[in-house]
């Protein structure tokens, strides 16, 4: 396939298809009454609330470390909050890939196929964590950055007054390149305070990530945060936000590492083109004795319940270690 076709089979994927809606806000479902903005533009989330993450690589590495998820829960313990990641790797403010008919209202068209039919994600607090990969193009495409991000807000807006756009960790001299974190943290710091410009503009709530102490000990490659880096992160994100004193127990951690993987099965689910693509009409799509039933859609339709107990463990344990 010539590379021009091949963009434009995979563009609708990750732009509005039609009168379909932008990936990102396709992926939330419409409140059932307005979303009120923090109080005093404070940080304060409200009982039984979810708290979701869009960004690229180093925001979906959020589920696997856990951390600021479980310092989150230890500092509002009887709020039942409800963490879901959205991120996914290589996602930026310009582009978000994903599967053909994702979230889409109109799935394939061919006989036995039906639309995406998982839940969508309720709208509450929307972290947004961007700049870092996108501030490698340079500071002439910062209008264009500024841009899609204003884009972004815009659609999310429609949902929730409270979005809460986050400081993306800087480069490190480490791996490859790492004679380049210098300049490349010098073309970082014109997008964050792009990003801070957009904050106050919009009176969105902005996390910095304050005065941590860098070391490149914590990149093994000079881009992406390793397990320290990760620890660091955590740390100084919800001493803004006014969470994680202690260390989580490694109970509540297992519990969050549990309930994030249903999360990621039901929000990611493999062989997507049997499960609602356009390989739902094949023969292996459908259960082997009912051929009428579809057995990948039946699994997925079972995770919503594993996910609602794996939630009320972890907030079993989160009120246990907070006490």
């Amino acid at each position: 396939m010539k590379p021009g076709l091949l963009l434009a089979a995979l563009l609708p994927a990750f732009s509005a298809v039609g009168d379909e809606l932008p990936v990102l806000r396709r992926s939330f479902s419409e409140p059932a009454s307005p979303v009120p903005p923090f109080p005093d533009g404070r940080f304060e989330p409200r009982c039984g609330e979810t708290l979701s993450w869009i960004g690229g690589t180093e925001v979906h590495e959020l589920d696997r470390h856990g951390l600021v998820e479980a310092g989150l829960h230890l500092a509002w313990p009887d709020r039942a909050l409800r963490w879901r990641n959205l991120a996914w790797q290589g996602d930026t403010v310009h582009v978000q890939a994903r599967p053909l008919h994702y979230y889409t209202e109109r799935g394939d068209t061919q006989p036995g196929s039906i639309p995406d039919s998982r839940e969508r994600t309720e709208p509450g607090v929307v972290f947004l964590a961007f700049g870092k990969m996108e501030s490698l193009e340079g500071i002439g495409r910062l209008p264009r950055f500024v841009k899609a991000y204003g884009s972004l807000l815009d659609d999310l807006a429609a949902l929730t007054p409270r979005l809460v756009l986050v400081e993306p960790p800087p480069f490190f001299e480490s791996g490859p390149a790492a004679a380049l974190a210098g300049p490349r943290n010098g073309v970082l710091a014109e997008y964050v305070s792009a990003i801070a410009d957009l904050a106050a503009e919009r009176g969105l709530f902005f996390l910095r990530h304050g005065a941590v102490e860098w070391t490149a000990a914590m990149s093994d490659n000079g881009v992406h945060l390793n397990a320290a880096g990760h620890r660091a992160w955590a740390d100084a994100l919800l001493a803004r936000l006014g969470g994680g004193k202690g260390d989580p127990s490694a109970a509540l951690l297992d519990a969050v590492a549990r309930k994030n993987l249903f999360w990621q099965q039901y929000y990611r689910p493999t062989n997507w083109a049997f499960l609602f693509g356009d390989r739902q009409h094949v023969p292996a799509s459908r259960d082997v004795e009912k051929r009428e039933e579809r057995w990948f859609v039946r699994e997925i339709d079972a995770l919503p319940a594993l996910l609602a107990e794996a939630e009320r463990d972890l907030h079993r344990y989160a009120k246990e270690a907070a006490r």
